[in-house]
């Protein structure tokens, strides 16, 4: 069984390299391809963008390095092979303030079994009331116009030897516009390996495998993107009263050129936390700071986290809050 898990995760990921390849020369006679200044063809736009977006205030405040970091609840969506570590129950609460006063909505909980670790989460996505107006009534009708995005996901991630665990996700997705509703089925496919030197860790992650969507007669990818990341502890180890974690990633897109994350976790006497991160080739979002503060009383571990992202002089800087716990 593990064999075969495992398997048909290295097909996954060969098929995903494929894709951009083939994607590139073959464009839909229904989408125009858009030329990058090289002369190379652009692929489709994206829908579900809400997606790509770090809800999680740790996995925002390392710069979206998480993807080998993945521990326990809070890299459900991220990366949820670090869902494997979760010891009896762990659930997580997120509230993010986003673009031109827009808000994310998260949560998610897994509880462990004889047959591995099992979760549920849930991301909505709200935009500002929007007036409905139409061509004989241009100072508004008095009503406002529904609209919003959400996922709902079920998730399983499986300890499958000492050193690699795996996870994978399905979810359904909803984007609506006025009267227009937009529904698909998105699926992820994780893995999380230690690689015997030191603490260094290896994550990998398929993101929103998902058919094509079609918006106004236009023809629309699903946000496929595959993340590979290393992560190790240079000061001391996790759970020390002292630790310092690094993380490195590259991020693939098939609508967009190849991005980086790079992020750091100071952990002060267990309980107090310091992040910074970095991102290169975003269009606006370039670095990010966060904290965080936990204890565990009678056994039950709770958790407190904030981050701040600069995203320049073009929007106001996100500010994204976490509360999780698990016992």
């Amino acid at each position: 069984m593990k064999r075969m898990l495992c398997s048909a995760i290295c097909l996954a990921l060969l098929a995903f390299y494929a894709m951009p390849a083939s994607a590139q020369v073959n464009t839909t006679a229904n989408a125009p391809s858009v030329l990058e200044p090289d002369g190379r063809n652009k692929l489709k736009p994206a829908t579900f963008n809400f997606l790509k977006v770090a809800t999680n205030a740790r996995v925002a405040g390392m710069g979206g390095a998480f993807t080998a970091v993945a521990d326990g609840v809070d890299g459900m969506i991220w990366n949820s092979a670090g869902l494997s570590s979760v010891e009896k129950f762990a659930y997580s609460l997120n509230y993010s303030t986003w673009l031109v006063s827009s808000k994310f909505f998260s949560g998610g909980v897994a509880f462990n079994t004889d047959y591995g670790v099992f979760g549920m989460h849930v991301v909505t996505f709200q935009l500002p009331a929007i007036k409905e107006t139409t061509a004989l009534v241009p100072d508004g009708t008095g009503k406002y116009v529904e609209t919003g995005d959400m996922a709902i996901g079920v998730v399983y991630a499986r300890q499958l030897t000492d050193k690699l665990s795996a996870g994978a996700s399905m979810r359904y997705l909803q984007s609506k516009l006025g009267a227009e509703t937009l529904n698909a089925v998105s699926f992820n496919v994780n893995t999380l390996m230690y690689t015997g030197y030191r603490s260094l860790r290896l994550g990998m992650n398929l993101k929103n495998l998902g058919g094509e969507q079609e918006i106004v007669n236009q023809k629309s990818e699903m946000p496929l993107v595959f993340h590979v990341g290393l992560a190790m502890e240079l000061l001391g180890e996790l759970g020390d009263p002292m630790s310092l974690t690094a993380s490195a990633e590259g991020a693939y897109f098939t609508d967009s050129r190849q991005r980086w994350n790079f992020g750091g976790e100071l952990w002060i006497q267990n309980i107090l936390a310091l992040r910074a991160g970095t991102k290169l080739h975003y269009d606006a979002e370039t670095w990010s700071v966060g904290g965080g503060v936990r204890h565990t009383f009678g056994g039950r571990r709770i958790q407190a986290d904030i981050s701040y992202s600069n995203f320049g002089s073009l929007f106001e800087a996100p500010l994204r809050f976490s509360f999780s716990g698990s016992f």
